[in-house]
């Protein structure tokens, strides 16, 4: 493929518009990082920051540029003399022909520098009261959606997930990279894709290591996005000497991933402890109730079966009488009603329908009515008619009034 790219260029003529294009295009395989003085700074309009990088051994110089945006995450003030690592790629500017390097990051060098902007940085920070801990929110009660922003890889998010209690935790991951400069725009990404989420509390954490290692978290911008977060934070950073800016802005500050699951369980574990106190104390004192309850209910269920004893024993004597009483009553009275009903029982003989049927009548139907009158009846009607001993249809050929 090179050697098809190199016979393509030397064979073919291209416009200056092209041929830098090309050269633009390969030199956006050569990102890296360059160690070197700043100096030659200057700021535009659109907050755009030029400057040269100087190699301090024989002065060979690298003209460069970082945008506004990158510039303000970075969170660096560029000044002559200071030095730093850029990391970016190499640009030919199409108007001039002048080659630069475009810086996506910049970082300083030395432990000196580091300490220097982190100590100034720090004393910005409180001077605004962002450290205050009036200012700091109290983590739920009992939380439930936890946010977490860390590396999925390593053992920073399996501490804390072996720590983490069994009380129905739901938890949001974002993956983050969380080691140097690089780590911002990740970092920054991650905070507002949180934002998003409905959570209770946020954890933000990585393992210890140096200052140089922390730039992320001692990040102007970053430690602000923090210190307005929408729900409380918990910042589980380790740390050497410097404790990280972005911990001290954060509602509650723990240095290790299985503290920051011990805080989450704090008030649950308090819960399950009480909650066995009061159920052990609860069937302790029903148990003592139901005791002395059970004494009192044989102490009363005596006095009762002695009171009913007697009064059933009188009762006794009275019901005797009073079924013989009724016993009586209601012979005379069925008596009465058997004479009652074989009177009715005559009756109903005499006037049953099928008794006049015997003698020769019969009865007329049509759809289940009975017809009482020739008039009920047209030519073409089929009707029934009921005689003792059966029913027969018959069909209406004639009618004579």
């Amino acid at each position: 493929m090179a050697s098809f790219s190199r016979e393509y260029l030397k064979n073919n003529i291209f416009t200056v518009s092209a041929y830098v294009t090309i050269l633009n295009g390969i030199l956006n395989l050569c990102e890296a990082k360059i160690k070197g003085e700043v100096g030659e700074v200057k700021k535009s309009s659109a907050g755009h920051v030029y400057f040269s990088l100087k190699d301090k051994k024989d002065n060979s110089t690298l003209s460069c540029v970082i945008w506004n945006y990158d510039y303000r995450i970075c969170g660096i003030e560029l000044e002559d003399g200071l030095e730093i690592i850029a990391s970016g790629i190499p640009d030919i500017y199409p108007q001039n022909g002048r080659i630069s390097f475009k810086a996506k990051t910049i970082q300083l060098v030395g432990e000196g520098e580091l300490k220097k902007a982190y100590d100034k940085l720090k004393k910005k920070l409180e001077d605004e009261g962002i450290f205050d801990e009036g200012r700091k929110r109290g983590i739920p009660f009992f939380p439930q959606k936890i946010g977490i922003i860390t590396s999925r890889y390593g053992a920073v998010i399996n501490d804390f997930l072996s720590n983490i209690g069994h009380y129905g935790f739901k938890i949001k991951l974002i993956d983050s990279r969380v080691e140097g400069q690089e780590a911002i725009k990740d970092l920054l990404s991650s905070i507002k894709t949180m934002t998003k989420q409905e959570i209770d509390v946020l954890v933000i954490m990585r393992g210890g290591g140096s200052l140089e290692s922390f730039m992320a978290f001692n990040n102007e911008v970053l430690i602000r996005e923090i210190a307005s977060f929408p729900v409380p934070v918990i910042a589980a950073l380790g740390h050497d000497k410097d404790v990280p800016l972005l911990a001290l802005a954060a509602d509650k500050m723990v240095s290790t991933p299985t503290a920051a699951a011990m805080t989450l369980n704090t008030n649950w574990d308090k819960a399950e402890m009480r909650l066995s106190e009061q159920q052990a104390y609860l069937l302790n004192y029903f148990g003592t109730i139901l005791s002395r309850s059970d004494s009192d209910l044989n102490s009363s269920f005596l006095k009762i079966n002695n009171y009913f004893n007697d009064s059933i024993s009188q009762y006794q004597k009275k019901e005797l009488s009073a079924i013989n009483i009724i016993t009586n009553s209601m012979t005379t009275r069925i008596n009465d009603l058997k004479k009652e009903l074989d009177l009715s029982g005559r009756i109903i003989a005499q006037n049953d329908p099928k008794r006049n049927l015997k003698l020769g009548y019969c009865i007329s139907t049509k759809e289940n009515k009975i017809i009482r009158s020739a008039k009920d009846l047209k030519k073409g009607d089929i009707y029934e008619v009921e005689y003792y001993d059966g029913k027969l249809s018959s069909e209406v050929k004639n009618i004579s009034k």
